[in-house]
């Protein structure tokens, strides 16, 4: 049996494909994505190019919205024939609750997440708000959903959903940069590209791993590894400056939470 709801998925691209690939490995129940571009996807979900190619019969339990913002005004008012009694779960960067409700109507039940790209694996962190027409048993299909490929976090306002993009939505990123910038050090200081590749890859693995198991806080597992007076201190002291990581990460978020909430006005 079927672990997951029903879906009717508009968009499938980075991150909606890696939903995807979460719930299908969860159970999904049969589902119908729309998405412009082909892809390989398995019985019994089927892929179209377009919503007036969805029956009209199909009774989705919510809708998924994650095609790119610029296109979602076009594409909303051809979804009313399945919106009734299920909630729109929206994956649309910088759309606001209220204009979704301006999109579809007053009534509707509207969910907005922000997911990461771990989620493929189950390790995905996702934050939720939901308007007030949202119903509890609506707001369980998102955590159902979402619960299923990672963790979740309620947000208590829209307003925190800008700064929990920039560390969650985004951080994959960054920490993917890291692990770029770990290897090509290792290659500018000598290392062959092979090797440089792999102590900077399993290096942020096995790091990752160990933050996850650990109940130890991040700061405690830091200082662990950074000896007094040993070598790893002498790297830390540099990156802990002020004037490093703690100033620029703090500058590099603002960025992105900056950019987030220009995209919703």
């Amino acid at each position: 049996m079927s672990s997951l709801p029903s879906l009717l998925m508009i968009g499938c691209g980075h991150m909606g494909k890696a939903m995807l690939k979460g719930w299908i490995k969860k159970g999904l129940n049969h589902s119908f994505i729309v998405n412009r571009h082909d892809f390989d996807l398995v019985t019994p979900h089927r892929l179209t190019h377009t919503i007036q190619d969805v029956p009209k019969t199909f009774q989705p339990e919510a809708i998924v919205l994650a095609v790119k913002p610029d296109q979602a005004a076009e594409l909303i008012p051809h979804l009313k024939p399945w919106c009734k009694n299920i909630p729109v779960i929206s994956v649309l960067g910088g759309k606001t609750l209220a204009w979704l409700q301006q999109q579809f109507g007053d009534h509707q039940s509207i969910i907005r997440v922000m997911p990461n790209t771990p989620s493929e694996l189950g390790l995905g962190m996702t934050s939720m708000i939901a308007n007030s027409q949202t119903q509890s048993d609506q707001k369980q299909i998102a955590e159902r959903l979402f619960n299923a490929i990672g963790k979740t976090a309620w947000l208590d306002t829209e307003q925190e959903i800008d700064i929990a993009t920039a560390i969650a939505g985004c951080g994959p990123a960054y920490i993917f940069l890291l692990a770029e910038l770990l290897q090509k050090i290792g290659q500018e200081k000598g290392l062959s590209e092979d090797l440089a590749r792999l102590l900077a890859r399993q290096t942020v693995i096995g790091s990752a791993a160990l933050l996850n198991h650990s109940q130890e806080e991040a700061e405690t597992l830091r200082k662990n590894v950074a000896t007094p007076n040993g070598i790893t201190e002498q790297a830390v002291n540099v990156l802990i400056q002020p004037d490093a990581w703690p100033h620029i990460l703090s500058k590099a978020l603002q960025a992105a939470a900056d950019r987030s909430r220009a995209l919703s006005s």
